[in-house]
């Protein structure tokens, strides 16, 4: 069973070569500004889900709020300032996510607005229960994507999953048809999705949940394991998982489309890291919650992972980028004891199989 029909869609990590100068530039130690921004507002969060990997244990409330691995949250005001100090830096896109929810921080409608000012490309990550009024409807409608958290099929495996009452996935099912209906209304070109993490507690749900997503107005469907999945577990249900998957895919039609990323696991699920040195954080870079720029989204939170700080001066990270102290810290990253995972895995393959042996003879088209 393939990934996906469609090889041109979002989750394709092939789409990086079409940015092979900023390859070829960090090869030749003179890195170009990061690609993508990865932002996070704020590291509170409403839910509670079980295998958070920003430590999202206890069961939370969706109206209220609890705290992450430290309760960072970025000062009132901040944000608005960076999409043109982004977009005068080069940075082509920015993918608005956490650390925590964003839709919680005061200033979240005010910077989506703001990048809709630029020519920055953004993507939002939400759990989506707080998206309930038509001002965040007509808002995401300057997005790329919004991919909504969801992760079950029904209620109950929400619940056991998200660790919120059962009527809160009812809730985020409605915000997202209200979204949904005012894409149609506008002709919006924003793409929507159903993220769904494989986890013990939700795995017999995949089918009824890619049946939902195909009703509702979404346009991906994406699953892919929960970092730190149990192998074993997994390696048991296998055929049971993958059967589901490919009933799911029947589904798929010229607008909705179940997407994985088996490329960047292991079969068993498990981390993948098929390459000799991680280059690839150069090509993105992630502002967390806490005031510090880390090596990558899968790092954040992590001392030995931090950079620079962007807050309350975001020039110095323009200054610091390209440094022989990044090149320094970058060259140190020992990601087979460190990294849990890496999101950034093909890129990091990309560097060594094309760009350095030329395995492609890439002149020769």
């Amino acid at each position: 069973m393939s990934e996906w029909k469609n090889k041109y869609n979002p989750f394709n990590s092939w789409k990086a070569l079409t940015h092979a100068q900023h390859f070829e530039a960090i090869l030749d130690g003179k890195p170009k500004p990061p690609i993508v921004v990865n932002f996070d507002l704020t590291n509170q969060c409403n839910y509670g889900c079980r295998f958070c990997m920003f430590g999202g244990a206890e069961r939370a409330d969706p109206s209220g709020s609890k705290f992450r691995f430290n309760n960072a949250e970025l000062p009132r005001g901040y944000a608005v300032t960076l999409p043109k100090i982004w977009e005068d830096w080069g940075v082509k896109a920015e993918c608005l996510a956490g650390g925590g929810e964003p839709t919680l921080h005061q200033d979240c409608l005010d910077h989506i607005l703001a990048v809709a000012d630029t020519k920055i490309n953004l993507g939002i990550a939400t759990n989506g229960y707080l998206m309930n009024s038509p001002k965040w409807w007509e808002a995401v409608q300057n997005c790329k994507f919004v991919g909504f958290s969801i992760d079950a099929g029904n209620e109950e495996d929400y619940a056991a999953t998200k660790r919120v009452p059962p009527e809160a996935f009812h809730q985020v099912i409605r915000n997202i048809e209200g979204i949904a209906s005012i894409k149609r209304m506008t002709n919006s070109k924003v793409q929507l999705g159903y993220k769904f993490l494989l986890d013990e507690m939700n795995w017999t749900s995949i089918y009824s949940a890619a049946k939902i997503a195909s009703q509702i107005g979404i346009n991906h469907f994406q699953f892919r394991p929960a970092i730190n999945p149990n192998y074993e577990f997994f390696a048991q249900r296998a055929d049971q998982i993958w059967e589901q998957i490919e009933k799911a895919q029947e589904l798929n039609r010229p607008d909705f489309e179940v997407i994985g990323v088996r490329h960047k696991f292991n079969p068993d699920f498990s981390k993948k890291h098929q390459f000799e040195k991680c280059r690839a954080t150069m090509l993105t870079t992630t502002w967390a919650a806490d005031g510090w720029v880390y090596m990558c989204t899968d790092t954040r939170g992590n001392e030995w992972s931090q950079l620079v700080r962007h807050y309350p001066d975001p020039w110095r990270v323009i200054e610091y980028w390209g440094s022989p102290e990044h090149f320094e810290k970058v060259g140190k990253i020992d990601f087979h004891n460190k990294c849990d995972r890496c999101t950034l895995t093909a890129y990091n393959e990309f560097f060594e199989n094309i760009f350095i042996n030329d395995k492609m003879d890439r002149n020769l088209i």
